[in-house]
């Protein structure tokens, strides 16, 4: 059995193993208390009606706390471990965290304030967390919906794939994309990452969700030279904004499987590109 390893990816710098860049340094694990995804339900009260109807439910912000175990020298190597940690940290930007637990998973967490002190006075050890705030509360697939079929290794247990790895590349009018994430992928409402590439030949084309009736149509004429990107909310025609040429709809996609048709058009060639999103 490897050791437990922690890889970090620091904006947008290459990702790199946490402990391989600071000597002494090992890598722990999660602590399992502070990972449960954070349930945040509304309710409308009524003056004068008993009860509080359940109005929704949102996932809040949420903290991973990754624990460490630090050896050194003397206290001078104490000082530049403790150093070079908060450089990496320090940056002000969102650091992507996956470890040999979920290494086909990752979250995106801002590191809090964390104190590294020897275990005991003049021992040459220490034992200390990094807590991350975590923003959006979610883990996200390693790889998008499309490069995941090509990437190996690009995948684990727990990420709710079936046996065959589905496509999310179609040249039919007619196809169905399968949503591996614990929820629904939702650009409107939740601002998910969903983005709908196609080309197609006809006068118009309207793609329609059968599975939850969530739909957009791109109103203008394509001879399939032209790429057009349903970009979350935002449409785009080789690479302009171009929403004023739809009927500024929006898709979401269920867990699980979801059944499509493309009307208006008499050929299409069509891409779902998204990451898969986990509650834990």
């Amino acid at each position: 059995m490897s050791d437990p390893y922690i890889m970090i990816k620091v904006g947008y710098q290459q990702e790199i193993n946490l402990c391989d860049q600071i000597t002494g340094l090992r890598y722990l694990g999660l602590d399992d208390a502070s990972s449960s995804p954070q349930f945040t339900n509304q309710y409308q009260d009524t003056t004068g009606t008993d009860g509080s109807p359940f109005a929704g439910q949102t996932f809040a912000k949420r903290t991973f706390s990754e624990k460490f175990w630090l050896s050194f020298g003397g206290y001078e190597d104490l000082v530049l471990a403790k150093h070079e940690l908060y450089r990496l940290f320090g940056s002000r930007k969102l650091v992507r965290v996956r470890t040999d637990t979920s290494p086909g998973k990752v979250y995106f967490g801002i590191p809090t304030p964390f104190d590294i002190a020897p275990i005991t006075p003049g021992s040459n050890d220490a034992n200390f967390s990094i807590p991350f705030d975590v923003p959006n509360g979610y883990r996200y697939s390693l790889y998008r919906s499309d490069s995941l079929p090509s990437v190996a290794n690009g995948w684990q247990f727990g990420m709710n794939l079936p046996k065959n790895l589905p496509s999310y590349h179609f040249t039919s009018t007619s196809f169905d994309v399968y949503n591996a994430s614990d929820i629904t992928i939702d650009p409107y409402y939740q601002r998910h990452d969903l983005k709908i590439s196609c080309k197609f030949n006809g006068n118009s084309i309207k793609l329609t969700n059968k599975t939850n009736g969530t739909s957009w149509q791109y109103t203008q004429s394509n001879d399939g030279s032209h790429t057009v990107v349903l970009n979350g909310v935002n449409t785009y025609l080789d690479g302009n904004l171009a929403n004023t040429k739809t009927d500024y709809g929006t898709i979401s996609l269920d867990p699980g499987w979801n059944s499509f048709t493309a009307e208006g058009a008499g050929s299409v060639d069509i891409t779902f590109s998204f990451p898969f999103i986990y509650l834990s």
